[in-house]
């Protein structure tokens, strides 16, 4: 009987203890799950890498919590690094995840930082009843792509251009088209950089699709028969191709098999504007760079400071003459393994930056037609009957500028 009772008293004493480790191992083990990494920075500039080709200036704002960036193509797995002066910070990201930590700015203030894959918060709501793919049809208008739409039931004539941040309206349209300006945006166009007027919760109607929450902002360097300018954030989780040939924009929910014979390649984004690798050769050299796929621009291309300023490339360039403190130059390009010939061009010098991004305009993409997969981060490319189709070229030039000296 006492040895009973001994064992009771034995197991009444373990017992508490049990639980009480039990508890703290659960506590410790909750606790675990809800930490939040730290890492530490003396300075608010900072880089973000996401994936092998973006890289980002990123200031570290303890005012923010939290501060948000968004995966560069959040639908696919990605390592995101954020690096501080002092140290950094990796993630491997899954789509509809979100990774907090906390930078420790000056060993005082708690800098509360967020990667999230997923595509950013809109006002756009897309309404379309009937299933996909869904045709557009465009005519071309020099070498950019035009629809015909109505933006608050009253009919506009709409560019696409892939190489814009933003829908935009005419200054010389927005009286007819009603608009009420709410809020003011800063624009960088090729008028400069300026504050213009803002219109929200506009409803845009193409051909059936049907976009409520518009934001459209107020410029003045747009054609007179221009009414509006839309870009690819109308099309951010969407596939988009562009058929030259049958003059037609296709949107997809899934990419079409007729993609497979195209060259495929991957795209990365700037304010939803798709960027792409080419290669370039110029006096005897190969050259290679990321360029805005510039649907807007009604020319070959540019070379922008962010080529010009690697390296020797700036004083390697040959010039044929000297334009607006521009190098104009001669040179051949190859896009989707197909060799573009004698393009004259204009080089940026990178003494005089004016942030103006590589790029190649329609001139020359409209000799390819396009799948753009916005959803995969990745674009194909297939050369197209417009092959023939005049651009600018040596040839062009001579017989405008004389020959060269």
């Amino acid at each position: 009987m006492k040895r009973a009772n001994a064992i009771f008293k034995l197991r009444y004493i373990i017992s508490p203890i049990l639980f009480f480790t039990c508890c703290f191992g659960i506590y410790k083990n909750c606790a675990a799950q809800h930490s939040v990494p730290v890492i530490r920075a003396t300075r608010t500039d900072a880089i973000i890498t996401d994936g092998k080709n973006v890289k980002v200036q990123w200031k570290i704002d303890p005012n923010l919590k939290p501060d948000i960036y968004y995966v560069n193509v959040p639908s696919k797995r990605s390592k995101v690094t954020l690096q501080t002066n002092e140290e950094k910070i990796s993630f491997i990201t899954k789509p509809d995840k979100g990774y907090d930590f906390v930078v420790l700015l000056n060993k005082q203030d708690s800098c509360h930082i967020r990667i999230s894959s997923v595509l950013p918060p809109s006002p756009l709501v897309l309404d379309y009843g009937n299933t996909f793919p869904k045709k557009i049809p465009f005519k071309l208008i020099g070498s950019r792509i035009y629809f015909t739409g109505r933006l608050n039931c009253k009919a506009v004539n709409i560019q696409f251009d892939l190489g814009a941040g933003t829908s935009v309206v005419s200054k010389l349209a927005s009286d007819r088209l009603d608009l009420e300006f709410s809020k003011s945006t800063v624009v960088s166009n090729t008028s400069g950089i300026h504050k213009e007027r803002t219109s929200t919760s506009n409803v845009l109607d193409i051909d059936g699709l049907c976009w409520s929450g518009i934001e459209v902002t107020e410029v003045g360097n747009m054609q007179s028969y221009e009414d509006m300018i839309i870009g690819n954030t109308l099309f951010r989780d969407k596939i988009i191709e562009i058929d030259y040939e049958k003059m037609e924009l296709t949107v997809h929910d899934q990419l079409p098999h007729k993609a497979k014979p195209y060259s495929g390649q991957p795209v990365y984004y700037e304010q939803d504007r798709p960027k792409f690798k080419a290669n370039f050769m110029h006096n005897d050299k190969r050259y290679s760079g990321w360029f805005l796929f510039d649907t807007g621009r009604d020319g070959t291309m540019l070379i922008g400071e962010d080529i010009t300023g690697q390296g020797n490339n700036w004083k390697e360039f040959k010039e044929i003459m000297i334009a607006n403190g521009r190098k104009v130059i001669r040179l051949d390009a190859v896009i989707a393994k197909t060799k573009i010939r004698d393009i004259i061009t204009n080089a940026a010098d990178p003494a005089i930056p004016q942030g103006r991004p590589s790029l190649f305009g329609n001139q020359i993409l409209n000799h390819f037609n396009v799948i753009l997969d916005n959803k995969d981060g990745w674009i194909y490319l297939k050369p197209n009957s417009r092959a023939t189709v005049p651009y600018s070229d040596y040839k062009s030039f001579l017989q405008q500028a004389g020959p060269e000296k």
